[in-house]
């Protein structure tokens, strides 16, 4: 582990000291959590890009494209089925190959 030093403005520090007191921990773990919050949200970030930039091009090598009211129903479905066990088919391409090489899907989605 390294150590780095930064420069803050004095009324940062303060803030930084006043929440890292509400949240019961150092001044230093404060702004490692920050640190490490920020750089999730920029990875998260750069993932999102790359797979809405991944779709945009299966969608112009003519992959399928979705009518946005199937897939709002879909996702309710979806949702519903969680509870009731019931199995939701996907929505029907508008334009495109059914047959398309899809994405993996995430998270059992």
């Amino acid at each position: 582990m390294s150590t780095t030093s930064l420069k803050i403005s004095d009324a940062l520090k303060q803030d930084i000291q006043q929440f890292a007191a509400m949240d019961s921990v150092s001044s230093h773990a404060f702004m490692v959590n920050a640190l490490e919050s920020e750089v999730r949200r920029r990875r998260l970030r750069a993932e999102f890009l790359a797979d809405a930039e991944a779709a945009a091009a299966e969608i112009d090598a003519g992959g399928p494209v979705y009518a946005a009211e199937d897939v709002r129903d879909w996702v309710k479905a979806r949702l519903r089925s969680r509870t009731t066990g019931e199995v939701v088919p996907e929505p029907k391409p508008i334009r495109g190959s059914e047959t398309a090489t899809r994405r993996p899907k995430k998270n059992g989605a």
